[in-house]
């Protein structure tokens, strides 16, 4: 009986075995005349992109694979110098037959490029990468003049990066970030030559990873893969610079890599304004505005132990940087009752300021299932700031109305420590739990001595304040979180989240006035903070084949209270808040891509907006609270298409966006006849203030690929609401309902050849309409014309001289208010000549805006209120400097 049993049961498992397992049949044909490809490779993947099955054809071409297990996979069909087939089929409970899989020769699919042992560019996955040593670079050239030369790539003068139209937010190298706190030191000094690939893609946000909740942000990163013995070496560069008004410059970066250690050091001194080691770009608009001097040291270490299962990244930073600057502004404030309120004024500042900042982060794999990942950041500041300002009002008809004067000398100290742990355990049948709790701490002391007068002609009367302000913050904020993933199926994920959050925060300031030495209690605040959120998250993903669509809700219960002892304010409300957010993402083919969103979230009054009375800051103006205001919801649409031809080299991306706010909480501002202010919040109710904006860029090659010829177009639609009043009017002191509209179209246009031989250019031009209207004073709405061209040029001379120069002009056009046109313009050039052997010192001489042409007035207009500034800036000054590439091993030796 126990044998007959055991053979019942064998017998059960072979016969379910046998039902489970499919096989799957079919044949590979060349497409062009349909024979038969001989021992073409048949390989399936799982979901995961591990190989499962693999077989051969026979001499017909024809192939099976069997006893496969029912699921999702990637087949895929090979054979040499052919193209690779690729497609997702579906096991279920029965034998599949595939028929006929035709696949194309290489001289076929690149129809007119020849084929050569490397690929310039190459599709893998979601991932477009390119073939560094494909692209010709300068002897020394940096990653930066790399990414120049790839077609859909755009670098400016300071190091920001734009591919495939959007902006790149991170830089990684072999994958990890290099100097975190600043990105743009990797892309200005790793060499060109040390690099085997560059990679392209969109990652999934910071929180999305260390949470497991895929949160539908998208990022576009660029990942620079290193030849392999460029993992061991040691470079770097030093520059000094010296000019015409006592202007000079030093910078120096070193690095040195050993396979997984990485040490980094940057150092700069100068009194021309930028942190960044860019002083001498001839790419940017170098104006220095004031009199500048900085110092920035930092030390970046990075490394992995223990077989790699412990990886150390340590960066810290040291800032010291002071200005002095002279500014002026003139501002008209267009009143209801169609008279102008004209107000200039006159700004001395003098500020010192200095940081030190440390970041780390240590990420280690537990074991196969688990990992833990610890990050903490710490940054001590000392800041000083003397400030003057003079400025008048007058009615625009040049009769004065108030006069304001005011002497602010300050001193803060500030600190700030945070950390965050993030636990990730992997459970069986794809399923995984989260554990994350951080807590971030901050405190900060200021003491200032502030002296003001205010004169009201109309009146007489003038108002001094003499004080003494100490101020004192402090905060403390704890959040945890936990998340459970679990993959459904091979296409359905779903998530489940709990978070906590609390924070508490005091913020005081005593004000003592100095004439009668008592407590000034309207310029004083004791504010305690308290917030308690709890929420609940759920994420569901649905991917398969072509087809990603992610639902994410966030419901959070928060519990906030707020109290002030000086003002006898005591504030506290409970509520539900939610976010919304879902995101499809359809892959047309291969190169084409596009990609539908929204988002829903409200928009919570603050603290601040609800008080009654805001301490007060001068006599000009006063913050009033609205405690009646209630929640406003903001809907955001968004979409995007992307389509990439590599046989052509061609992109076109396409960007659109509408964002729309119900019962938008809108400033309601109350302007008094002797210019003071009065504001206050309020909801609109049946109205929206809502925005949206259309984008499209395309890319071409011309000249057999030489040049990248670049176009753009642009429109952006602005849509606002405010209140207004003027008690001095003939309003009758009614507020009075402006609809603020702004309209903006541009076009554009590049060409981009850098090859270095002969001569390099990068040619851009724009231009545009801004159109500005407002429903009450009408009469002062206009259109206005902006445009400009630049052109940067590099011609390489004999005897390994170069000159570059580069020519700037914009235009913007008068208006109503302000009759004359804004023209500004500049030419930079520059004469280097390389020496040394291996072309490793540079020589130069470089002046900056030549003709002394540029202007610096800035315009700004928001409602009814326009205003044009400038600033003390110089602009004209020559520079002759030396730098210096040195490089052990990095990168060198024959491919």
């Amino acid at each position: 009986m126990k044998r007959l049993v055991q053979l019942i049961l064998l017998l059960f498992i072979v016969i379910n075995s046998a039902y489970s397992q499919i096989n799957i049949k079919g044949r590979i044909l060349d497409k062009a005349d349909d024979k038969p490809l001989t021992n073409a490779s048949i390989i399936l993947l799982n979901r995961d992109s591990v190989l499962r099955y693999f077989n051969r054809a026979n001499e017909e071409g024809k192939f099976q694979v069997k006893n496969i297990k029912p699921g999702s996979y990637i087949i895929l069909a090979t054979y040499p110098k052919f193209e690779l087939y690729s497609d997702t089929i579906q096991i279920a409970d029965k034998d599949l037959d595939l028929h006929d899989i035709k696949i194309n020769s290489q001289r076929n699919v690149l129809q007119e490029v020849i084929v050569t042992r490397r690929l310039p560019i190459t599709l893998k996955g979601d991932t477009i990468e390119y073939d560094a040593a494909s692209f010709a670079t300068e002897k020394n050239a940096k990653l930066e003049d790399l990414l120049r030369r790839l077609p859909g790539f755009t670098v400016t003068g300071d190091g920001s990066i734009t591919a495939q139209g959007k902006s790149v937010q991170k830089v990684f190298i072999d994958g990890e970030e290099f100097f975190g706190y600043d990105p743009k030191i990797a892309i200005r000094n790793v060499r060109a030559d040390a690099v085997d690939k560059v990679q392209l893609y969109e990652k999934k946000s910071e929180e999305a990873e260390l949470s497991g909740i895929d949160d539908g942000v998208r990022i576009q990163t660029v990942n620079v893969v290193l030849k392999e013995k460029a993992r061991k070496g040691v470079f770097g560069n030093m520059e000094a610079l010296a000019g015409s008004k006592e202007l000079y410059a030093g910078n120096l970066f070193a690095a040195k890599f050993n396979k997984t250690e990485r040490i980094g050091i940057t150092a700069s001194h100068n009194n021309m304004g930028s942190s960044s080691g860019r002083e001498g770009s001839l790419r940017m608009n170098n104006q220095i505005t004031g009199a500048p001097l900085n110092t920035n040291l930092g030390a970046n270490y990075e490394n992995q132990f223990f077989k790699k299962a412990l990886k150390v990244n340590a960066n810290y930073g040291y800032d010291n940087n002071s200005n002095r600057n002279h500014s002026e502004t003139y501002n008209k404030n267009v009143l209801p009752d169609e008279s102008i309120q004209e107000k200039n004024s006159k700004n001395d500042n003098e500020r010192h300021s200095r940081s030190n900042g440390l970041r780390s982060n240590l990420n280690m794999r537990l074991d196969s299932t688990q990992t833990m990942e610890l990050q903490s950041n710490a940054n001590w500041a000392n800041n000083s700031n003397l400030t003057y300002t003079d400025s008048k009002t007058g009615d625009g008809s040049g009769n004065p109305i108030s006069d304001f004067r005011e002497n602010n000398q300050s001193n803060s100290s500030s600190s700030n420590n945070n950390f965050r742990l993030n636990y990730r355990k992997r459970l069986k049948a794809g399923r995984s739990v989260n554990l994350m709790v951080g807590n971030n701490h901050k405190e900060s002391n200021s003491d200032s001595k502030v002296y003001s007068r205010t004169y009201f002609y109309k009146t007489g009367d003038s108002t001094i304040i003499d004080q003494d302000r100490h101020g004192r913050n402090s905060g403390n904020d704890f959040n945890s979180s936990i998340n459970f993933n679990n993959r459904i199926s091979d296409y359905i994920n779903l998530a489940l989240g709990y978070s906590f959050n609390h924070s508490k925060n005091t913020n005081t300031q005593n004000s003592t006035d100095n004439i009668t030495q008592k407590f000034d209690s309207l310029y004083s605040q004791n504010q305690i903070d308290n917030n308690t959120n709890q929420g609940v998250n759920i994420n569901f993903s649905y991917r398969k084949e072509k087809l990603e669509i992610n639902f994410s809700n966030r419901t959070f219960y928060k519990n906030q209270k707020l109290n002030d002892s000086y003002r006898s304010i005591d504030l506290a409300r409970n509520f539900w808040d939610n976010n919304l957010n879902v995101d499809a993402n359809y892959r047309l083919s291969n190169s084409k891509n596009i990609r539908l969103a929204y988002q829903s979230s409200n928009i919570i009054p603050s603290f601040d907006q609800l008080q009654p009375l805001q301490p007060q800051t001068n006599p000009l103006f006063q913050q009033v609270g609205n405690p009646d205001l209630k929640r406003a919801v903001n809907n955001n649409i968004s979409a995007n298409y992307n389509a990439f031809s590599l046989l052509k080299g061609t992109n076109i991306n396409i960007n659109g966006n509408l964002s729309f706010v119900n019962n938008p909480i809108v400033n309601k501002t109350t302007i008094l006849d002797n210019s003071a202010q009065i504001s206050t919040y309020e909801n609109l109710s049946g109205k929206s203030n809502w925005n949206g904006g259309l984008n499209i860029n395309h890319m071409q090659p011309l000249a057999n690929r030489r040049i990248n010829f670049n176009k753009s177009a642009n429109v952006r639609f602005n849509n606002s609401y405010s209140y207004t009043k003027f008690e001095g009017g003939q309003s009758g002191g009614e507020f009075l309902l402006n609809n603020a509209k702004n309209t903006n179209f541009s076009l554009g246009s590049s060409l981009n050849e850098q090859d270095s031989e002969g001569f390099d250019f990068d040619l851009s031009a724009n231009a545009g309409l801004n159109i500005q209207q407002n429903s009450i004073n009408t009469q002062y709405n206009a259109t206005s014309f902006q445009g400009g061209t630049s052109a940067y040029v590099k011609y390489f001379l004999p005897k390994k001289f170069n000159i570059m120069a580069n020519i700037f002009y914009s235009y913007t056009g008068p208006t109503k208010l302000y009759k004359k046109s804004i023209n500004q313009f500049y030419t930079n050039i520059e004469l280097e000549k390389k020496v040394l052997k291996d072309e490793s010192m540079t020589l130069s001489v470089k002046a900056f805006d030549l003709f002394n042409t540029f202007n610096n007035t800035r315009r700004n207009a928001s409602d009814t209120n326009y205003s044009e500034s400038v600033q003390q800036v110089l602009t004209q000054y020559f520079l002759v400097g030396v730098k210096w590439d040195f490089n052990k091993y990095l990168g060198k030796g024959n491919d």
